[in-house]
């Protein structure tokens, strides 16, 4: 489902990343996590190139690219496999809840307004907003234009949803809302590349876990084996401090 072969990105003269490798399989929930400034959202931003990647090879849902000579039509082809969760929500202030979830629909799938409708609805019921179509983004709480932003790229039906620190944004009370909805999200079997700090959820949503540090992977496994026993001594020093926070 998701194959990442060598991507190197540098910023400049600093390299962010330095030769990652990993796959996700379909249905797979995988959980980044690491310490602040790892690399871990500029390389889920690489995979649909909202960051150009400066070489490597990535591959979504069978389409491969070559990043480097990778075309527009090329990089558009691939982002129609992806829906993207960003931490600071990216809502449309002047639309309604509804129309920001239907906004992709007819204008990237060219869907008729009135199914689109039909589909947003749906969705945004499915996260708990049917009370909220027709309030704007600045008439919702900060989990609510979260959830959203979750409903909007669930509804153009994507092949992989990521999620660059979902709730990074928001108040320590409306975390659990959001968290919520994302693990309803992956019992229905999507397949979910999640960028994260909330390492209890990171436990008990994910498949795998892998662990950044300095624009490398350090280690991955299950997120049994690395929660209870990490191979690398830097895994287990930072879960070890970062959980002893979360408590």
């Amino acid at each position: 489902m998701i194959k990442v072969e060598n991507i190197h990105k540098y910023f400049g003269q600093q390299h962010v990343l330095k030769g990652i490798d990993f796959s996700v399989n379909k249905g797979e929930v995988v959980s980044i996590l690491g310490p602040s400034g790892s690399g871990k959202s500029t390389l889920l931003r690489c995979l649909n190139f909202l960051e150009h990647p400066t070489s490597g090879i990535v591959e979504i849902n069978g389409k491969r690219i070559d990043v480097e000579s990778a075309g527009k039509t090329d990089v558009q082809s691939l982002r129609t496999s992806t829906g993207m969760v960003f931490q600071q929500y990216n809502l449309f202030k002047n639309l309604t809840v509804l129309q920001n979830v239907m906004i992709g629909l007819t204008s990237v799938k060219r869907v008729n307004p009135a199914e689109a409708k039909k589909v947003s609805t749906d969705i945004l019921e499915k996260v708990g907003l049917q009370d909220r179509l027709h309030h704007y983004p600045a008439q919702l709480s900060g989990g609510q234009q979260q959830r959203v932003g979750i409903a909007r790229a669930l509804a153009l039906n994507p092949e992989v949803l990521l999620f660059d620190e979902p709730t990074s944004s928001l108040d320590p009370e409306l975390v659990d809302e959001v968290l919520t909805v994302i693990k309803d999200v992956a019992k229905e079997g999507n397949t979910m590349l999640i960028v994260t700090h909330e390492l209890n959820f990171a436990r008990e949503i994910s498949d795998r876990i892998i662990f950044m540090e300095n624009g490398m992977i350090l280690e991955e496994g299950t997120a049994e084996q690395i929660f209870t026993n990490p191979s690398v001594e830097r895994t287990k020093k930072f879960l070890s401090k970062v959980l002893k926070k979360q408590e």
